[in-house]
This record gives structure tokens, sequence and C-alpha cells, in this order.
């Protein structure tokens, strides 16, 4: 390209010194401008976009793609240059003479000469296939906010005239040149706004950047620290590499989130970001950063309206959804920076100026726990029940380093007790069980109340469990809380028998656990019903007691083959709301596991999405508790419906976060069930692998028996002849006689599954007293197969395939089939038939040309053509699909259809029309 810039100086990023690779994460966003490129009226692409989300990295990409194919011309708006005409075209004016003619003249000159020079050049490459239609000139402008107003002017001359594309870039925050803007307006141009990448691409960004599997828990810190921003995310990763807080765990990369995680690469970011802002607005946005979330109502008090203004038009900060009562920072990483650019005395004293007109605000947990930590960092004094809070607080939301740090500094003795089983409870969150358990070994004996010792000894109870100890350590530790109840009361006469009755709760609740352990079912009833005996809830320990009955009840009618009634109890668990301290039991985990369980012993797959859905187990803080148990209920969900290939990835995206951290002991069911799903695939070496590996887990005996019967089904299409199918089945009679009715149908319909024909009568009787549809499904084929009824069995076959469950509706297809002879089964058509009813054709309906004329002329043709299919009915997806355009650009022809023909939106579009 000779005078012109290289394609590298578009926006190149900061280097920071190391040699992770900074992906290119807008592939959609780099083929909907080449779709609109060769569109027939579009001319421009415009790029809208916040600093670091990747605007200047498309353009880099669009040069790469197109340098071979049409002449290619960069500029790069600048700031200096924007008031000297033509200022940013000086790399294509070497030469030029400016004194004589028009300059405006001799500029376009110049321009034309270079793409006719770089026309030539491609003409000699018979690689370039050229044609006169999509490959007209290209010119790429970064920075187009920046660019002179004549410069602006002539390239909107050359992209209405035809002879040029333009695909430009430019700030949210700032105009276009005129000339430029009104490209769109008349229709020739597209626009396209960045957005920042969602959970699933700042996953796939991680791991493309570091060259391997990252931890679900690791990556969705970065990305929400980074808010999705791809330039800070690449300097988190970057950053926490350099400072070891990212490491590589086998083939896994696991970070842990620290207080500080960033470096001069951010701050040099951030600063770039805040470059040209006031000075009243920068103070401004330090005290948000402090304080935040800060009370609208605070804000628009402290702030002047002009500043405030500033901010917001700055996309600095934004208003917290849903209830918009709080002011925050746009990205969370200005606060991380800000808050260590700000100097402690300054800090100090704003702490000091303003923490009384802020206490009104902490009401909500970010901004106490903002407010606290501000506190710490200047030095100030908080007093022990604030901190206490605040370490909880941050232990619930899984920032463990915080918790830990806060509750070091609790130094009255009457919440120390607390403080320590706060940091207990971060080290449990952090895996580190061996490390919680000691910190609680001696707590009971420490307790100076009621509350304290319940804390303790069910936290005690729950690492105690994902340790592995037996179940009858669990009845020891019932009796020894009963004790220190009863030493309690006798020191306090006063509310002896208040202690007794809660202490009396608290040992049941933990020898619920110990059954849950064993596999009694039959002996949890009484012991809930005690619990669930007294319906008010006056106090927190009534709201946890009643919490607790019910989440356990749930796990017994699962097991015992109520699944549904089981989704109804944990459901009447969730519904109850508890003080923050509570969550510190893991009660929102131990509720969500049994209702999943529930809904996947049921076969309810949506509602199991839904849940998935509803909690986030993927995103937020639960991702650390809980984000290996999304692999695991998806993987369930898959191999119920013999979709093998898709359980094992989901499984085996599983297992990478539960080796390193197993709060539900979940790692054992998710192993085996890969194990069975490797095998059945025929990848023997991995699932003798898994085999090999495999641990049993410590927690519910619903889930263990579960995972005992995929591993002796493994085992058993590894080694038929092994003796796993007999062990198999005599797991079944052991839930047979346990009163265990699910654990029995599961464990029969693996070996059903795995060609034990002499257990189909079984099945059929066992699954027909069993609740949920999956249940119903296999009573209905088993009972087919045993009558050897092919009409029966192709009913079966639909049942199946409704339910979800493809495996065995495709059995029964073919055992139908078989019973019918090789013909062309009456089912197969039917099948076939449905298959076509459900094929959508969506046509266009004609329009009355001549009422709607003169709204028609209004409109450019594509404009026309959008409007009239999104009139018809069709979704803005549709419409892209149809006429081959993105989804973005369909947008764009909608908005400027609206604003010509005078209407609000779609709905008016069928009158005008």
């Amino acid at each position: 390209m000779g005078k012109s810039l290289n394609a590298g100086s578009i926006g190149k990023p900061p280097a920071p010194g190391t040699s992770l690779k900074r992906p290119f994460c807008r592939q959609a966003e780099l083929a909907d401008i080449l779709t609109a490129l060769h569109a027939e009226e579009c001319r421009a692409v415009f790029i809208t976009s916040d600093r670091g989300l990747g605007a200047s990295t498309i353009l880099r990409r669009l040069v790469e793609v197109s340098i071979e194919q049409v002449p290619v011309l960069t500029v790069h708006g600048s700031q200096s240059l924007a008031r000297i005409p033509y200022g940013v075209l000086a790399p294509y004016l070497v030469g030029m003479d400016t004194c004589s003619g028009d300059s405006r003249l001799g500029v376009l000159r110049q321009l034309l000469s270079e793409i006719e020079r770089l026309r030539e050049n491609l003409k000699d490459n018979r690689n370039a296939e050229l044609s006169n239609r999509g490959n007209l000139p290209l010119v790429v402008v970064d920075d187009a906010h920046f660019i002179d107003e004549g410069t602006a002017e002539l390239l909107a001359v050359l992209a209405k005239t035809g002879t040029i594309n333009v695909v430009l870039s430019h700030s949210s925050r700032d105009e276009l040149p005129e000339p430029l803007s009104k490209l769109w307006t008349a229709g020739v141009a597209e626009n396209i706004f960045l957005r920042p990448l969602n959970q699933e691409q700042g996953h796939a960004f991680c791991q493309n950047m570091l060259g391997g599997p990252v931890l679900q828990a690791t990556s969705w810190h970065f990305w929400s620290t980074a808010a999705g921003n791809p330039l800070f995310l690449y300097l988190l990763v970057t950053e926490a590499v350099e400072q070891k807080l990212l490491v590589r765990r086998g083939q896994t990369w696991v970070g842990e989130p620290q207080l500080k995680v960033h470096g001069r690469g951010l701050e040099d970011a951030v600063r770039y970001v805040l470059r040209g802002l006031s000075v009243e607005a920068q103070q401004a946005l330090n005290l948000v950063a402090l304080s935040e979330p800060l009370n609208v109502s605070s804000f628009r008090e402290l702030v002047p309206d002009t500043v405030s203004k500033e901010l917001l038009d700055w996309r600095l900060v934004s208003y917290q959804p849903p209830e918009s009562t709080f002011v925050v920072l746009a990205n969370p990483i200005y606060g991380e920076v800000i808050r260590e650019l700000v100097p402690v005395t300054q800090s100090r004293l704003l702490h000091e100026q303003l923490v009384s007109d802020l206490s009104g605000d902490a009401d909500s947990k970010e901004s106490l726990l903002r407010r606290v930590l501000w506190a710490v960092e200047v030095g100030a004094e908080v007093d022990d029940h604030t901190m206490l809070r605040a370490a909880v607080l941050a232990s619930k939301m899984f920032q463990s380093a915080t918790a830990i740090v806060l509750a070091d500094h609790i130094v009255d003795g009457q919440y120390k007790l607390r403080a320590t089983m706060v940091k207990a409870r971060a080290k449990y969150n952090l895996g580190d069980y061996r490390g919680a358990f000691k910190l609680m070994e001696a707590l009971l004996e420490d307790g100076a109340n009621i509350d304290d010792m319940l804390f303790g000894s069910m936290l005690r109870a729950s690492t105690r469990s994902v340790l592995g100890m037996s179940p009858s350590t669990l009845w020891t530790d019932a009796q020894e809380l009963r004790e220190a109840g009863e030493k309690l009361a006798k020191k306090d006469p006063e509310h002896a028998n208040a202690i007794r009755v809660r202490s009396q709760d608290g040992a049941i609740i933990i020898e619920l656990m110990a059954l849950s352990r064993s596999g009694n079912y039959s002996k949890m009833t009484a012991l809930t019903s005690l619990l669930l005996a007294e319906q008010e809830l006056p106090t927190d320990s009534d709201r946890l007691k009643l919490t607790m009955a019910l989440a356990m009840d749930s796990e017994r009618l699962t097991a015992q083959g109520f699944p549904v009634q089981g989704m109804r109890r944990a459901a009447e668990a969730y519904a109850i709301e508890h003080v923050e301290e509570n969550d510190v039991y893991f009660l929102p985990e131990s509720i969500l596991l049994r209702q999943l369980t529930a809904v996947l012993c049921a076969g309810d797959w949506a509602t199991a999405s839904n849940i998935m859905e509803k909690f986030s187990l993927e995103t937020g803080p639960i991702v650390f508790s809980f984000g290996g148990g999304a692999g695991v209920v998806r993987g369930m969900a898959l191999l119920r419906a013999g979709k093998m290939t898709e359980a094992l990835d989901a499984l085996t995206a599983g297992l990478q976060a539960l080796q390193l951290s197993d709060p539900q002991q979940l790692l054992g069911y998710c192993t085996a069930m890969a194990a069975y799903a490797a095998a059945q695939l025929g990848q023997v070496e991995l699932a003798v692998r898994l085999v090999a590996e495999h641990v049993e887990s410590t927690g519910m005996f619903v889930v263990v028996a579960h995972e005992r019967a995929f591993v002796s089904a493994a085992m058993h299409v590894l080694e038929p002849d092994g003796g796993a199918l007999a062990e198999l089945l005599a797991q079944a009679d052991a839930a047979r006689d346990s009163g265990s009715a699910m654990l029995e149908l599961n464990a029969l319909v693996l070996a059903l599954e795995l060609g034990e024909s002499s257990v189909v009568e079984r099945v059929a009787q066992v699954a027909a007293a069993v609740e949920g549809s999956w249940a119903a499904c296999m009573a209905q084929y088993a009972d087919a197969v045993h009558r050897r009824d092919s009409n029966a069995l192709a009913q079966a076959g639909d049942f199946l395939e409704q339910a979800g469950v493809l495996g065995f509706a495709q059995r029964a297809f073919k055992k139908s089939a078989s019973l019918r002879g090789n013909s062309t089964t009456a089912h197969k058509m039917a099948l076939k038939a449905r298959k076509n009813q459900r094929k959508v054709v969506a046509s266009l309906a004609p329009s009355n040309a001549s009422d709607k004329a003169g709204a028609k002329q209004l409109l450019t043709k594509r404009e026309l053509q959008v409007a009239s299919l999104a009139a018809s009915g069709m979704s803005d997806r549709d419409i892209a699909q149809q006429l081959t355009i993105a989804a973005r650009t369909v947008e764009g022809h909608l908005y400027r259809a609206y604003t010509k023909l005078g209407i609000s939106g779609r709905d008016d579009l069928a009158d005008v029309l």
C-alpha cells in the first residue's frame, strides 16, 4: 500500500510484555460487515463502540481479509489533526502540489490515483477475483470522530456515488462529522453497535488466549471483572499470568480471585479512557469508585448536574439495574484502578467528610461491603458487628480472600468465634476442606451462645461429609450438640427452654444429614415430622429449621419414588427467606442440589433447564460453589436422552471444575457418568482411565446410589463377563429392600439399556409405581416389550420421543419395525408426515400499491422489502436469513423506515404498507 498506513497501525493494543495472544472475538460482527458491503444499496458501515470493545481489531482483520481482493486505504483519525483540512490523508498526499488549483479537487485526484495504483497491483495478482459488484475500493477509517469535515465530506461523496465503500469506527460518546452521518439517513449505510462479550464468549476468549481448558469459575471471574470488555479481559488475564495468580493445574487453567489483580497495563488503559475528563468529574468519579453502589439521591445531592451529565455522557457511571436506585461505575475495572490511584490521604479525607452522609446508603450488600473495605483501606474504625456482617457477605459472595482479611480485623471476643467460622467457610469455598475442618474442631467448646454453637456444628458436619468421614461421626456431632446445649441452658436459666429446643432441632438436622449419607430414608420421616410440626416462623432459627427439614424431605421423597412431590418440597424450601448469615450453611446450594435431583429423576428436562437459568449456575458467585454441578445436571439429562457424545462433553467440563472444588460431593457421580458415556461411545482408553480414577462420593445417598449404578454399567460395557451386571442387579435388590424405588428403577433401566431382557417385567412394575414422565415412559416401553406388541411399541416410541428420552425411543421404533417385518411401517410414514408439518414456509403477502404508493415512495428498495416482511409477521432473524443479510442490518432498515413513515414501531407497518 506504499504511502498508506499499514493494517497493524489501527488501534494496536498495549504490549504488556507477554507471549499470550489476544484472540479475535468479533467474527460475527466481521461477517455482518462483509455481508453489508455486498448488499445492493450499502456503501458504508459504521461501527459504534466504547473503548476496548474491539472496533480497531475488527478493522485490522477487515483489512487483512480484503487487501488481496480490493484496493484498500486505511485512515486513522487523530485529535491533533482534526482541525487540519485533509490532515489525516497526509500519507496519500505526498508530492501533491497544494498551491495549484482547487485543493479539494487535487486531494480527490490524488486519492483516485492511489486507488488506481493499488488496483493495477491487484490485477497482476492472478489469485485476485475482481468484479464490478461487491468489490469496490475500500476505505477503512479508525476513530472517524477525529477526522476533519473536508475529509469526511470527500469520503461521503465518494461513497454516495458508488466510487468506494467505507467502513469506519467511532466512539459512542462522539458524533460523526455531519457529511458521514447523512449516509445513514440516506439509507446507504449500516450501523453496527459493539456490545460487551457475553459469558460464553468470555469463556471462549480465555480458552483461546491461554491455549487450553479454563475452569468455568476462573473465566467467569475475569469476564465479570472486565464486564465483557475484550481489552480489559485480555489485560486482566495477562497480568494474572504474569503475577502467577493464574496457573495451569494439569491441563486446566485455574485462577484465584484476588483483591488486586491489575497492573500497569490496566492502569494505562483506564487512564486513556479518562483522558480529557474535567477535574470536577474526576473527583466525582473518585467518590463513586470509593463508595459504590451510591444511592441515586446521594449522588444527585453530592454531584452537580453538569458533572453527573458528563459522567453519564462519557459512559463512566450507570444506574444499577433493575431498580435503578443506585449509581455504580460502568465497568468494575474502573473501580479497581481508580481506588488504587486515589492517594490514601485523599481517600481518608473523603471518608471522613462523607461517611455520615453515606451511612444511610448501605442497605445493599454490595454497598455495605464496599464501605467496610473503604474504611479498612484508609484505617478508619469499624465496629466488629459491622465487620463481621461484611465478612459473612464476602464469604457468601465467594470473595474468600476478602472474607479472611475482614475476619482477621475482628478483635471483640463475643464475635471472635463467628469470625473463625467465617474463615472456615472461606477456606471451604477455596477447596481447602482440611483447613476448614481444623478451624472448626474445637469451636463447640468455645460456644458462648446457642447461635454460635448451631453455626459451628452444622458447618463442621458439612465439612466432615466433604472430607469423607463416616456418617457415624455425624451422630457423635449431634449428641455433642445436645450436651453443649444442656450445659449452656444450665448457665442461662432464663433462656434454658429455648436453648434446649434449638440445640435439639440442630441435632436432629445433623442426624438427618447422617441418614442422608447412609441412605436410610425410611428413618428420616419421623425426624422431619418433628421439625415440620411447628409451621409458624417467628425467628431466624425457625426458618432455618423448616428449610432444612423441607430440603431433606425432598431428598427422601425422590429416593422413594416420589420426585414430583420432592420438587414441590424443594420449591417450598426455596420460598423461605433467611438472614444473610444462614447462607454460610450452604442453604442455596443444598436446596438447589436436591431440587435438581428431584427434577432430573422425574424426567422434567425443561424444568431443569429453567432452574439452571434462573439460578445462573454458570454465572455469578454460585459458579464457585456449583459451577461443576451444572455439567453434572446437563450430563445426566443428556444421558437419559441417549445423547452420549453431548453428555460426555458436558461431563468432561464438569470434571475440570469438580476436581478443584467439590462442596456438594459430585465428582464421583460426574466421573461415573463420564465413564459410562465414554464406554458406550467406544472410547475404551478414556473409560478405563475414568473407572480407575473414580473415588466414590460422600454426599447424599440418592446421588451415590446413581453413581454406583453408572460405574457398574461402565464396567460391564468394558468387560461384559466381569460380573458388573450382577453387581448392578444387586444394587437394584438392595434399593428394593430399603424402599428406595427410584434407585431401584435407575439400576434396572441401566441393566435394560445394557441388554438384560430378564428385567423387563420388573421395570414395568417398578416404573408404574414411580412418579414422573421418565418413569411413565419406561413403564410403557417395558410393558410393550414384555407383551411383544408392535403397535404398543410404536406408541411408546412416540411417548418417549415427546419426553426427550430419545435413546429408548429409537429402540422402541426398531423393535416395532422388527415385529412388523422389513416393510415400511405406518408409524414411519406418520413420523415423516409430522416432520413435514413442522416445516413453516414464510410467504410475502401482496401489497396494495394503489393505496400505499405514497408511503412506499419514501422508502428505498431494501427498506421496503424489509418493512414488508416485518409487516407480514416475520422476525428480524427470519428476515435476515431470507434476505441473507445481518440481523443488525434489518434493525437499521426498520428504524429508518419507521422514521420516514412517521410511525412508532413494527405494529403500525401493516396499516401503512
